[in-house]
């Protein structure tokens, strides 16, 4: 009886053995996420209920991005919101190899309705789209100068403590990103808009965002930003606002 009672026993450690493995081996297995197709892409392009987020490394997207994408790289998520509100609609762009890891960051942040992705090289071989680059100025002093004289549309999006700590170019518009969502179009609709910040990288996010709503403008981008400009030796002014 004794025998009995501890086969069932050792029956019953099997068992269970096998059914944690087995639970432990599918909790581990990658995560399933909507693949999104060309077709269904560019519907969402149109849609701008839908935000569709180019999460790429900024040197990689400057080398061709969707038109109306939104380009956000995944290392600068702390700075999504600025530019999505919250439950919003989404849609990634993601490279292959860093697919899973870049949407569950995404997901992480538990503010967005997230609807599926896709990943850019595949997507522009299933269908034709405007592929555009960024586009780069050396921001050297003689570059700005010639800006100015120009009469170009500066915009420099760093925020108000920045422009305090450094002083701004007398003629820019100053738009924070943090406020872009709301101010973005007091940029100028006519003529070159040249857009700096404190590197490079906030640039990027608001001219892709500006684009998305609507501007035809051409944008560039001031290549180092203010760190680059005031190392030139550009002449600055304090801040007034």
């Amino acid at each position: 009886m004794q025998v009995h009672k501890i086969f069932k026993l050792f029956l019953l450690f099997i068992l269970f053995n096998f059914t944690f493995s087995k639970n432990l081996k599918k909790s581990n297995s990658p995560l399933k996420y909507v693949k999104v197709d060309a077709k269904s892409l560019k519907k969402y392009l149109n849609d701008r209920t839908y935000y569709v987020i180019d999460t790429r490394e900024i040197s990689t997207a400057a080398l061709g991005f969707i038109p109306n994408s939104l380009i956000v790289p995944s290392s600068m998520f702390s700075w999504i919101d600025a530019v999505v509100p919250d439950m919003a609609k989404t849609i990634l762009i993601t490279d292959l190899e860093n697919k899973d890891k870049i949407i569950e960051s995404f997901i992480g942040l538990g503010k967005y309705n997230f609807i599926g992705y896709c990943v850019y090289d595949e997507i522009i071989q299933q269908a034709s789209f405007n592929i555009q680059q960024i586009e780069y100025d050396p921001n050297t002093k003689e570059s700005i100068t010639k800006i100015v004289e120009n009469k170009g549309n500066i915009i420099d999006i760093r925020e108000i403590n920045e422009f305090k700590e450094t002083g701004v170019i007398k003629e820019a518009h100053l738009i924070p990103l943090r406020t872009f969502q709301d101010d973005y179009e007091k940029i100028p609709k006519d003529g070159n808009v040249y857009v700096f910040c404190k590197s490079g990288g906030r640039a990027v996010v608001g001219m892709s965002y500006a684009k998305r709503g609507g501007y035809k403008n051409k944008f560039i981008i001031m290549k180092g930003g203010m760190t680059q400009a005031i190392k030139e030796g550009y002449p600055v002014v304090p801040y007034e606002g």
